[in-house]
């Protein structure tokens, strides 16, 4: 596939649409602002995405009573 042992690869609009969709389940974002939100995900490198989406998770667990 082309990767090195060990190495981390984001599959940047699967992860972009998994926190938009965790964060529209929170409550945190309205369905018409995602590709407004999107742009802006874009703007990060992949650490910053990752916590990002971490959070997103966080925010939409906790939403639900988890």
């Amino acid at each position: 596939d082309g990767h090195k042992p060990g190495e981390f690869v984001v599959d940047l609009q699967k992860t972009m649409t998994t926190i938009c969709n965790n964060l529209i389940a929170a409550g945190v974002l309205l369905p018409a602002e995602t590709e407004r939100y999107k742009n802006q995900l874009r703007t990060y490198d992949p650490v910053q995405l990752i916590k990002v989406l971490i959070t997103s998770h966080e925010l939409r667990e906790y939403s639900e009573g988890g």
